[in-house]
């Protein structure tokens, strides 16, 4: 998985072949197959792997650190360990749909739906359909995150943080009428 996930990050997915991948984990490309089933497959895990470790990356390990801000920015931070590799499950997740493999996207949604839950059993975070608001909420780190990508502009990246918290802090606000 380690050399699929480095070629793929390189190189693109439809770049990389199942082949290489197997010369460069010293296996026989049987061995790739008879343990992942298709490159696909292989994808599918190491997409499901990214998305478990990008979710435990943005939750601090004591939860009375978990604020909107901590969330962001190691979300942030997360993207910005492989940049390319990020790129490259948002551009395949949809492929990995198509399949009806759940998409990194799928993944890391659901457990923010999770620690949404928690929250909103601890009157941490406001009622809602926890659901909805982990959509939201990837959403708009997902999409500050991109935007700031696009734009090229390291001197804009805390502008990007900044609006994402603004916007986390105003969905998952306690309020008196629930």
């Amino acid at each position: 998985m380690a050399a699929a996930r480095r070629l793929f990050a390189e190189q693109g997915y439809d770049e990389t072949s199942t082949v290489q991948i197997a010369a460069e984990a010293g296996v026989s490309e049987g061995i790739l197959f008879h343990h992942f089933g298709s490159k696909r497959g292989l994808l599918a895990q190491l997409a499901e792997r990214y998305a478990r470790e990008a979710a435990a990356a943005t939750m601090p390990d004591n939860p009375d650190e978990m604020t909107e801000e901590t969330i962001v920015r190691a979300a942030f931070d997360y993207a910005e360990r492989e940049p390319r590799l990020y790129q490259l499950f948002l551009d395949e997740g949809a492929k990995l749909n198509e399949y009806g493999i759940a998409g990194n996207d799928d993944i890391v949604i659901s457990v923010i739906q999770e620690n949404l839950e928690r929250g909103m059993a601890e009157g941490m975070v406001r009622k809602g359909d926890a659901r909805v608001m982990a959509e939201l909420q990837f959403t708009v780190v997902d999409g500050a995150y991109r935007a700031w990508r696009k734009t090229g502009d390291p001197a804009r990246k805390e502008a990007y943080i900044d609006e994402a918290i603004r916007c986390m802090k105003a969905m998952l606000a306690p309020t008196k009428i629930q």
